[in-house]
């Protein structure tokens, strides 16, 4: 049944893919005469990179709200287990500088806030921040067929807590990795205009993380317990979105993001009671997503987003709101 369910999101993909591709290109052709093609006002999607760095002497501010209720966990069999609802609540506000035409700079601070029967605990969490580099963009303006193709390359800066835990806050203080991560990811987007001033914009959004091995003590992030004391290594991920926009007004914008993530084991070497392993996992979510935009430099997304099919992974459903910036 959950393979099953899989398949019809697949094929929804696939499908918003293929109409895309036959979306209307040539806008300076196919206009009618004496028609203005003003720019789109887009925020979004959700979670979904942009295929286009930032230019020199501009920045963008995202600051992002996660709520996020962590509500059990899928098997190794794709069925959901319920457990105690974990609340994992997550402030992030993204920020981008260009420093030329095709590079920009990025960092990702987060501010933690998780919540489980009655134990809780806030927290700095681990920092991500990187380069975007242009390898490709085609047009600046709505009348062309804009193509835009970037690669990231970023470093995870571990500055949240992971080990020594205090058993009393039940997890609630496990709000890093302990790990340096490498990941470098491809985003290619395109954005169509579609006739009577209305525009869909596609984005795939790739990446690779490799993970440092991590030194672990006692209860952490990853398991143990008292008189652990030895060295992880984390999985190695891959993970992919795709993203979609389309305008319904000028103002409004309905969004989607499709998301996979397919994980490796999580390995131990040293003394422990408690297994600070974990097997392959795999995790399918959906973030369907409502924009609001005042004009071409604020607006504000807000929207669900949840599983929907998992493997040795977390089950989760909650919410996400950011305020997007452009300068």
């Amino acid at each position: 049944m959950m393979r099953h369910y899989m398949k019809k999101i697949i094929l929804l993909a696939c499908l918003l893919f293929v109409f895309s591709l036959h979306a209307k290109k040539g806008v300076v052709l196919e206009a009618e005469p004496g028609e203005t093609i003003e720019p789109p006002w887009l925020t979004g999607p959700l979670l979904a990179p942009s295929g286009a760095t930032i230019p020199a002497g501009h920045y963008n501010i995202e600051p992002y709200i996660y709520v996020i209720a962590n509500t059990g966990t899928y098997d190794s069999n794709w069925h959901a287990q319920s457990s105690p609802t974990f609340w994992g609540n997550l402030f992030q506000p993204s920020c981008s500088f260009g420093i030329t035409s095709w590079l920009d700079f990025q960092f990702n601070p987060s501010v933690y806030y998780n919540h489980t029967e009655g134990a809780s605990k806030w927290g700095w969490g681990d920092m991500p921040t990187g380069f975007d580099f242009q390898l490709y963009l085609s047009g600046n303006t709505p009348a062309k067929w804009v193509t835009g193709l970037k690669l990231s390359l970023v470093e995870v800066i571990p500055m949240g807590k992971y080990r020594n835990l205090d058993p009393n806050k039940l997890g609630t203080d496990a709000i890093g990795g302990g790990s340096w991560q490498t990941w470098a990811g491809l985003t290619w987007g395109n954005l169509f205009y579609l006739g009577n001033q209305r525009f869909f914009n596609i984005r795939l959004a790739t990446r690779y993380t490799i993970p440092a091995p991590v030194h672990v003590k006692n209860l952490n992030t990853y398991g143990g317990g008292p008189g652990t004391d030895g060295t992880v290594y984390p999985a190695q991920n891959f993970k992919t979105d795709i993203g979609m926009e389309l305008t319904l007004t000028k103002n409004w914008v309905f969004a989607m993001d499709i998301l996979g993530i397919w994980a490796g084991k999580v390995r131990f070497k040293g003394k422990t009671v408690e297994p600070n392993t974990a097997p392959p996992s795999t995790q399918f979510s959906l973030a369907p997503a409502i924009e609001y935009n005042w004009n071409t430099n604020l607006g504000i997304i807000f929207g669900p987003w949840f599983t929907v099919a998992g493997r040795n992974a977390t089950q989760f459903a909650g919410g996400v709101f950011a305020v997007n910036y452009y300068n």
